[in-house]
Parts: C-alpha cells; sequence; structure tokens
C-alpha cells in the first residue's frame, strides 16, 4: 500500500515536503500554515505540487539514491558535491564526537585526513597525527607553517615517555588501577596480572616517593626487576607480565622508556604533531598510543574539563589492527579509549580498511560514519547499516564509489541523513621529499632519565 491508497494526493504531497524539508523556507511554511487552517485554494496547491514535482524529478535526474544535502553552515569543510563544486560545511565542533572512516587502500583515507588536517590546524590548541604505518603527514609542515601551525614530525623511537608517570592532576592510586588495567590490555595479559601489576606499582610507587609528592617514577624496566624478584605472586601471571614486557622494553629500549620523568600528555597536547609509528611492533604501538591518550584523557577528568571546546584533534591513521576485536578476547589499544574520551576536548578520527574483526565500541561511539571504496559486499553491508543506508544506497555505493568519493552521516546537527560527498585533489610533494623529522623542537620539554 503506498501513499496515494492511504492519503489524498495533496496531503502525500504535504507528508512528502515534510520528510524531505522543502516548506523550510518562508514561502513553504506560509503555504503550511494555509494547509493547517483548511483554506487551500488551487493556486496555492499548485504552488505545493509544484515543490514536490521539482524535487522529484530533480531527484530521479541524479541517478543517485541519496538527496542533496543541505550542509551549508560551519567554517569547516566535509568535502564538496559529487561535481566538486558545492561545499559541504559542518561546525568543525562536530568532530569532537569523533569520526570513523571505512575504506580499503587507495580509496583516498589519508588524503582526507591530510584535507581534515590542513583545516583543523590552526583552529585547535593541539593536534596528532598519528602514522601507524608510513610517513604520509610531514608534507604539510611547510603549508601549515604558512598559516603559523608549526607541525613537529617525530618518529616514535624518539618519543620520551613514562606509562608509570602520573599525569597532571591525577592521584598517584587513582593512577595505579588505570595503569594496571592498559598494561593487561595492551599485552594481552590475563586478568590475574592487573592485580599483580597494581600491587607491585604501589610498593615501588611508595619507594619512590611519589605518594608523597616525588616526581621521579619507576619505570617499565623497574616493574620488569620488581616482578621477576618477586617469588610469592601467581605464577601464570608473573610468568605472562614478564614474557610479554620483556620484547617490548628490548624493542624500545631506554632511549623511550627509560625515564623517570618524559614528556607529559599536557605539553604534548599544546603541540601540533605528526608521529610516524612505521617500523615498530603492534604491541609497542599500543603501548605508546595508549600511554599517551588515556595519560591526557584521565587529566581532563581529574582536573573537572567537561564538555569543552575541542582543543586536541588526534587523527589516527590505518587503525585496524588498534581497533580490532581481536580473537583472543582483547581489544585493540584505541577501542576502549573511544568512549573514554568523549566529552573531555579531544577529537578522535580513525581510518580502518574493513568492517572485519572491528571492535563493537568502535562502532558505538563514533557519532560521524564516513564510508570509501571498500573491498568486500561485507564491509558494505556492515559499514553502510552502522550509517543507516537503505539496500538501495548500499548497492550505488558498490557500484559507484571511486576514490576520494565518499558517503558521510554525521552524528550531529540538524542533516542526519547520508550524503555523497568528494575530497578535492590535493597535489602534495610525495613523502620523503622534506627535511626530515623535526623532533629538536621537543628537546627542551624537561626529562630526567633513569
Amino acid at each position: 500500500m503506498n501513499g496515494h491508497d492511504r492519503f489524498p494526493p495533496l496531503t502525500d504531497d504535504i507528508l512528502y515536503g515534510l520528510a524531505n524539508g522543502l516548506f523550510e523556507d518562508d514561502q513553504g511554511r506560509a503555504l503550511l500554515d494555509i494547509w493547517h487552517a483548511g483554506v487551500i485554494d488551487e493556486r496555492t496547491y499548485g504552488m505545493i505540487r509544484h515543490r514536490v514535482d521539482k524535487d522529484r524529478l530533480g531527484q530521479a535526474l541524479s541517478g543517485m539514491p541519496f538527496r542533496e544535502a543541505r550542509l551549508g553552515e560551519g567554517a569547516f569543510v566535509i568535502g564538496l558535491d559529487l561535481r566538486g563544486r558545492v561545499p559541504r560545511r559542518m561546525p568543525i565542533q562536530y568532530l569532537n564526537a569523533h569520526t570513523l572512516t571505512v575504506a580499503n587502500t587507495g580509496a583516498g583515507k589519508t588524503i582526507r585526513g591530510k584535507f581534515y588536517a590542513l583545516q583543523i590546524a590552526p583552529q585547535v590548541r593541539g593536534m596528532w597525527l598519528l602514522d601507524l604505518r608510513k610517513r604520509e603527514f610531514r608534507v604539510l609542515r611547510p603549508y601549515l607553517a604558512r598559516v603559523g601551525v608549526d607541525l613537529v614530525v617525530l618518529e616514535a623511537r624518539a618519543l620520551r615517555i613514562n606509562p608509570l608517570q602520573v599525569p597532571l592532576g591525577v592521584a598517584p592510586a587513582d593512577w595505579t588501577s588505570r595503569v594496571s588495567d592498559m598494561l593487561v590490555q595492551v599485552l594481552g595479559l590475563p586478568p590475574r596480572a592487573s592485580k599483580l601489576v597494581q600491587t607491585v606499582l604501589f610498593r615501588l610507587y611508595r619507594k619512590f616517593g611519589v605518594f608523597d609528592g616525588a616526581k621521579r617514577y619507576p619505570t617499565l624496566f623497574d616493574l620488569y626487576e620488581a616482578v621477576r624478584a618477586d617469588g610469592k605472586s601467581n605464577p601464570p601471571a608473573r610468568l605472562a607480565l614478564l614474557d610479554s614486557l620483556e620484547p617490548v622494553l628490548r624493542s624500545l629500549g631506554p632511549q623511550v622508556l627509560a625515564y623517570r620523568f618524559g614528556w607529559t600528555s599536557t605539553d604534548l597536547a599544546a603541540r601540533h604533531l605528526a608521529i610516524e609509528f612505521g617500523g615498530i611492533g603492534e604491541v609497542e604501538k599500543n603501548l605508546l598510543l595508549n600511554s599517551l591518550v588515556l595519560s591526557e584523557f584521565t587529566s581532563r577528568v581529574a582536573r573537572g574539563i567537561s564538555n569543552p571546546r575541542m582543543d586536541l584533534w588526534i587523527l589516527c591513521d590505518e587503525a585496524h589492527r588498534l581497533c580490532s576485536a581481536a580473537g583472543s578476547g582483547q581489544t585493540g589499544a584505541i577501542a576502549d579509549l573511544v568512549g573514554l574520551v568523549r566529552g573531555t576536548g579531544i577529537g578522535l578520527d580513525l581510518s580502518v580498511l574493513s568492517t572485519a574483526d572491528l571492535a563493537p565500541q568502535v562502532l558505538s561511539n563514533t557519532a560521524t560514519k564516513i564510508m570509501g571504496r571498500c573491498g568486500s559486499a561485507a564491509d558494505y553491508a556492515a559499514a553502510g547499516h552502522s550509517m543507516g543506508l537503505t539496500s538501495d544506497q548500499i548497492q550505488w555505493a558498490q557500484l559507484n564509489l571511486n576514490p576520494g568519493v565518499f558517503i558521510g552521516q554525521l552524528g550531529e546537527g540538524d542533516w542526519r541523513r547520508p550524503f555523497v560527498f568528494r575530497i578535492p585533489p590535493m597535489r602534495l610533494p610525495e613523502a620523503g621529499q622534506d627535511d626530515g623529522s623535526s623532533d629538536g623542537r621537543l628537546l627542551a620539554l624537561p626529562v630526567e632519565a633513569s
């Protein structure tokens, strides 16, 4: 039974117009008032019918099962229309609720990230571009410099951090439980190991005077030695911790982790960084990323920061392994953090290759969804359903999404329908054609080696 069977033609036209926003201008609202008053005449009905017929014809001629997006307000350009002419805009603060992009290799995820970074960098106090595979974002340095943004390029092995360092404003007792759970998750340890880490870390904090206000903290090397010397602890938990932690310590070495006082997340959150993680293992990436993001989140909560404007934007490119549900039952490093960091002024932008093995927390806690060209029907279906796409829209996506063309669905604002957009081509130099890393500009930050 269709609308014409249930309602008179005029009522059907009114319902179509309301559903598609055809009466939102002054004249449209006047036409609705006349209809509500029941005094409509042939001329007024003709005006209503003209609006509806024009919209239906335009929709049919477009060849797309998507409506023309009404996204013209806001300073942030999501992309252009399919013809590459009309910008799709939104307020930049919509990114505060996190973004997930699903698209396979070559679909244009990294170009999208660069396009967004160039817009966002001048508007936020801090930006972290986390390049997990390649060295793509360093090419943005000269362009950001033109607008007064100093992008620091940093290799992951040049970080000077201490995951056991208590963040600004956080009580040491609170941090022991948080960092213990984080280590268990990142290292893939049995739950019993969390109690072991908490107990040993509590003793180390007391030994180093952390509970009395000292700013010299134990390191993961100290934790390893303390657990190895603790013969009375639970044997399976103890051996699992030692077996998992030792390769990480050997891989990252003292040049990254052996600092009694390392770079604080608060200092780093006030800078624009491109951190390159290529060449280190997945567990090491998990550890470094979790240490940075969890530390900054916990600090903001402890300091009472709630629902502020976004002042730190974190782009995590090629984040599929960090967002996975992992067959072992352990979730990726970012998966659990996505829900935690909402409302603290931190905006996360995650890009994944596929929905396969994607942790449910990621889909549930990212408000804005973007889908590019995918590699399988299952990806189109899973990503499409999470965005509210119809079967016709999913089929169109399978046949028409090309590199640089995406379907978006915003989590905030009045326009919540899926829409098609195109990222404009960006002719930037190839990666590696700049002057290398620039971590020397961070050397002024205070550190104390162990």
